[in-house]
């Protein structure tokens, strides 16, 4: 039986299968223009390499942004995904364009904490920085005393260019509304995550 799939879909597939021949030296001599965002998706997301914190509701709550090179699990030899469910509903919204960019694919995870003695349940209203706007999923986290929890990751094709970035959470508790405004730093080094040099 025949599947339907918008062209979106297809075209992530055949640039998926094109990385895997070409990371596995499948492809011989072919002169195929590396995408970085199939590199990505091959290799997995690596450990983190940039971070901030910062505390709300008067130390309530507190909030970690990590970035990270690479998408999900990684691809298995087969070429089949691993069933992590970052990539696939990443790729799979018909709504998002695929735009090649020369910069390597980065994770983003918005970490929240109950640091508090009591129950909380806090809504994810905004999570803004020069990569974007980006949609939370779920918006909100009900977290025990200590416990920790986040929304599904957020990948983002821009890449990462500077030693640090600037992100604005907006966070609601209760009848409360905070949002604040902090800066991601690289905590690791990561060649790809920098700037190429001039010329390369």
């Amino acid at each position: 039986m025949l599947h339907n799939t918008s062209p979106a879909n297809r075209l992530t597939r055949a640039l998926a299968a094109a990385g895997l021949l070409l990371a596995l030296g499948v492809a011989g001599c072919l002169h195929t223009q590396n995408d970085e965002l199939t590199n990505g998706v091959i290799s997995g997301e690596r450990p983190v390499a940039m971070e901030g914190t910062q505390a709300f509701f008067g130390g309530r709550v507190s909030v970690k942004v990590t970035l990270s090179r690479g998408i999900g699990r990684g691809l298995r030899k087969g070429g089949r995904e691993k069933g992590d469910y970052t990539y696939s509903s990443y790729t799979e919204n018909e709504n998002k364009t695929l735009v090649g960019s020369p910069l390597p694919p980065v994770t983003l995870h918005l970490i929240l904490t109950n640091t508090s003695p009591e129950a909380v349940k806090v809504t994810m209203l905004d999570f803004d920085s020069d990569m974007g706007n980006f949609a939370i999923d779920p918006e909100m986290l009900a977290l025990k005393p200590g416990e920790t929890g986040e929304p599904t990751p957020m990948v983002s094709q821009l890449g990462v260019t500077a030693d640090a970035m600037d992100f604005k959470v907006t966070l609601k508790l209760g009848t409360v509304r905070e949002s604040k405004t902090f800066s991601v730093k690289i905590i690791a080094p990561d060649p790809a995550l920098a700037p190429a040099p001039p010329g390369s």
